[in-house]
C-alpha cells in the first residue's frame, strides 16, 4: 500500500463525525469558495443569498432514512432485553436503543465515540467474538456486514468474511432471537471500501436463519423509494450505495446452543 493511500485510510478512520440520514451540502462555483467559506455558516448562507450561482444548497439524504426506522420498527422487544448493535464506531443507533429501554452492547473494531452515553462499548472483532452462546435476545447491524473482509477499516481481506460474521452472530442469538440487518444491493463485485450484494450473495448471508421480513429500497435522486428485489439488484452499489436491503431474520427454536466462547 503506497504511503498516500494509507494515510488517506487513516483519515477516513478518524472523520470525528456521525453520518446524518439527511444533511444540507453545499456546492460552490469555485474551489477557493469552498475553502473560504466552508467553515463559515453565516458568510456562506449570506453569500447564497446575495449570489445563488456562487453557492447552491442541497439536500443529501442516504440510507440510513429507511435503515434506522426500519430497525427501531422491527425489534419490538420488551424493555430490558439486550440488544447488540455491530459497527458501532460511527453510529448513534445505540443511543436509540438504549432511549427505547433495552440494555445495549455496542461492538467495533475500534474505539467507540459515545463515551458514556448509555450503551456498554465494547472494542472486539465480530470474527472472533469474546461473548458467551446465545447472550442477546437481538442483534442489529446497520451497514457494516458489506466492509468486513474488504481491507478498508482494517487490513483483514477475506471474501469469506461476511459469512463468519453471520455464523457468528447466530452463535450469540438466542434461540428465537432476531437479527436486523442492512446491506447495500446492485449487479455484486467488491469496490474499495464495500462490497454490494447480488441474490446469490444474499441467500448465501441469511443461510440458517429464517427470514421475517425483507425490504428492498433504491436512491431516486434525494429519496429512498420501495422497491422489487428485481429491481434493486439491477443497480451499481460497489462504490456507492444505490439500493439497499433491510432483511429481518431469526435464529430457528431448537437449535442448541453452542459452548461459550469467552466468559463476556
Amino acid at each position: 500500500m503506497s504511503p498516500t493511500m494509507d494515510a488517506r485510510k487513516r483519515a477516513v478512520r478518524e472523520l470525528p463525525q456521525f453520518p446524518p440520514a439527511a444533511r444540507l451540502a453545499y456546492r460552490y462555483r469555485s474551489r477557493l469558495l469552498g475553502w473560504l467559506l466552508d467553515e463559515h455558516a453565516f458568510l456562506r448562507e449570506a453569500l447564497r443569498r446575495a449570489w445563488p450561482r456562487a453557492v447552491r444548497r442541497e439536500l443529501v439524504v442516504t440510507e440510513r432514512v429507511v435503515e434506522i426506522p426500519f430497525v427501531l420498527r422491527s425489534l419490538l422487544l420488551p424493555p430490558g432485553s439486550r440488544v447488540l448493535d455491530v459497527g458501532s464506531r460511527w453510529s448513534v443507533l445505540p443511543l436509540y436503543l438504549v432511549a427505547l429501554g433495552y440494555r445495549t452492547v455496542a461492538v467495533d473494531l475500534d474505539e467507540i465515540l459515545l463515551g458514556r452515553s448509555g450503551p456498554d462499548l465494547v472494542k472486539a472483532d465480530l470474527r472472533a467474538s469474546p461473548f458467551r452462546s446465545a447472550s442477546f435476545d437481538a442483534a442489529v447491524m446497520v451497514s457494516t456486514l458489506e466492509h468486513v473482509g474488504v481491507g478498508w477499516y482494517d487490513t483483514r481481506t477475506d471474501s469469506e468474511d461476511d459469512l463468519r460474521i453471520m455464523r457468528e452472530l447466530r452463535r450469540l442469538v438466542k434461540p428465537g432471537g432476531r437479527l436486523m440487518i442492512t446491506v447495500p444491493v446492485g449487479r455484486g463485485g467488491v469496490g474499495r471500501t464495500q462490497r454490494a450484494y447480488d441474490r446469490e450473495r444474499l441467500r448465501m448471508i441469511i443461510q440458517g436463519w429464517a427470514v421475517e421480513e425483507r425490504f428492498f429500497f433504491v436512491q431516486r435522486g434525494v429519496s429512498w423509494q420501495p422497491a422489487s428485489e428485481e429491481i434493486a439488484v439491477r443497480e451499481d452499489s460497489v462504490d456507492v450505495t444505490r439500493a439497499v436491503a433491510l432483511i429481518h431474520l431469526r435464529r430457528p427454536e431448537g437449535e442448541p446452543v453452542h459452548p461459550a466462547r469467552a466468559s463476556s
